[in-house]
């Protein structure tokens, strides 16, 4: 999520920008407008387009053969600034504040309060009466789109995802040797967990396993333990009306099962200091033994763990059943997703020739050009399938960043040929998208949690830490809910609710 900005933060930054001649808006003495040429109308001159995104592990080259062949397939001439995953909130946020926003501009957090305040300011276009225009985009899921609508206008434009990418991955070998059979409740995965942790799953006469782990967000709490003991993700329905996931019976018996981890080091006991990344390192150095985490983490894993260990052998699951039967979360079928902004892109006939660049790239060969690479020079057409050229696709992990760009999914794209462990993933993605449950909540807005939903997401999260870590009992974390309520939180759930109402009504 990107760091929150107060109104007041927002309003001083537009109050500077007015002064300028910057405003959000646009002014016709801009700086992006004097640094920008207007596109040009139907004559076959290439239509100039700035782009803020994520990057990848390495930045593409200004000379990239993929990005030539990209503005060749476009009629384009990009001009892309690539920041970095870790770095990416801070940018946006200073971006914003400046005013002088790109063309385009990727965003992870469209209702976090400082992008609220931007449209809200009029800082981008609307984009939804636009897309029944471009065939391709066009199939993007109306559903999604609409969760992601602001006063019911669609400013985002998404990259599509899976909606239930969350699969569990455990090290069979260990299970193998310890002679268990496969968990598949969350009393067996308690059991595995502990019989990782204290029976020597690797056998090298060290206590140094632990059987489960977790990350400094809790992520894989609130994705999964929590679901999987029957509560909501992030906002259910109750007697007909919303309530928070944390307020609910559900919910507190999955900290009390995590408290129970903890309490018997079943789980890392520094999840509050490690991240995503450090997990995954954890998993393929053969210090951990299960987790649950996302589709591509969990094949990344597997791959660096075999590099190490030739005999390290996953086995992978849907996730655990709990008191109300299996149920997966929802990854809300995207991954942020595109703002277009007004201050640089002047008119309608601009913004169509943009979107049209994003249409065009979502075509079969489009996609394929930006998840693949170039056909005989990346990748080889083997019986159908992508075979990717190793000696030349290890020089272009660089070119794999323009794989952000894509806004539909990816297999869209001619397919590569998968193997075992990654059909296997894949499969288990495909069957927990027809079981997933979502945020009741995502289509709606509430004003108050935007203004405050930073400070209330802190005190149910230090309560939380501290219920887990034995550092406050039942009664004090339900003290914490309290607090939610009275600091915000009622206002919060009211003007939710009185949004669902409304749409029941339609």
């Amino acid at each position: 999520m990107m760091k929150q900005f107060t109104n007041k933060r927002w309003l001083n930054a537009a109050m500077v920008m007015t002064i300028g001649g910057t405003m959000l808006a646009g002014c016709s003495t801009s700086t992006l407008e004097q640094k920008n040429t207007s596109v040009a109308a139907d004559t076959g001159v290439p239509t100039p387009i700035q782009i803020m995104s994520i990057g990848g592990a390495e930045t593409p080259k200004e000379n990239s053969e993929v990005l030539k062949e990209i503005e060749k397939m476009t009629n384009t001439k990009l001009t892309i600034t690539w920041v970095p995953d870790s770095a990416y909130v801070d940018k946006a946020n200073a971006t914003l504040a400046s005013g002088e926003l790109p063309q385009v501009m990727y965003t992870n957090a469209i209702k976090s309060p400082n992008i609220m305040n931007a449209i809200n300011a009029g800082a981008f276009w609307e984009i939804g009466p636009y897309l029944k225009e471009f065939p391709n985009l066009n199939k993007l899921d109306p559903d999604t789109m609409s969760s992601l609508a602001i006063d019911n206008k669609q400013y985002l434009l998404i990259r599509t995802r899976d909606s239930a990418r969350h699969v569990v991955a455990y090290r069979k070998d260990w299970l193998t040797t310890l002679e268990l059979q496969e968990p598949k409740t969350l009393d067996d995965l308690y059991k595995v967990a502990k019989a990782f942790t204290e029976n020597d799953p690797d056998k090298n006469g060290k206590n140094d396993t632990y059987g489960f782990t977790e990350i400094n967000t809790l992520d894989t709490f609130n994705r999964n333990i929590a679901v999987y003991h029957g509560a909501p993700l992030s906002f259910g329905i109750t007697n007909n009306a919303l309530v928070p996931s944390f307020s609910t019976p559900e919910y507190l018996e999955g900290l009390k099962f995590y408290r129970k981890l903890f309490a018997e080091k079943i789980m890392n006991p520094d999840f509050v200091l490690i991240n995503s990344k450090q997990r995954m390192e954890m998993m393929t150095k053969g210090k951990a033994g299960i987790i649950i985490a996302p589709d591509s983490d969990l094949i990344t894993i597997q791959k660096d763990a075999v590099k190490l260990d030739p005999k390290a052998e996953f086995a992978f699951l849907q996730g655990f059943t709990g008191p109300k039967g299996l149920k997966v979360s929802g990854t809300g079928g995207y991954l942020g997703g595109f703002l277009f902004a007004k201050n640089s892109i002047k008119t309608e006939a601009e913004l169509k020739k943009i979107l049209g660049f994003f249409d065009k790239i979502s075509t079969q060969e489009g996609m394929t050009l930006l998840s693949r690479g170039i056909k005989d020079v990346d990748y080889k057409l083997v019986d159908g399938f992508v075979t990717p050229i190793p000696e030349r696709s290890d020089g272009r992990i660089a070119d794999g960043a323009f794989n952000n760009l894509a806004v539909l999914h990816q297999n869209v794209a001619l397919p590569l040929k998968r193997t075992p462990v990654e059909d296997k993933v894949f499969s288990l993605v495909e069957a927990n998208n027809k079981i997933a449950i979502f945020d009741m909540a995502r289509a709606f807005n509430s004003q108050t949690k935007a203004e405050k939903g930073a400070q209330l997401d802190k005190t149910i999260n230090d309560a939380r830490i501290k219920y887990i870590m034995g550092e406050i009992d039942e009664s004090g974390y339900l003290k914490a809910v309290e607090l939610w309520n009275t600091s915000g939180g009622n206002q919060v759930m009211k003007e939710l609710n009185e949004e669902y109402q409304k749409s029941l009504k339609k």
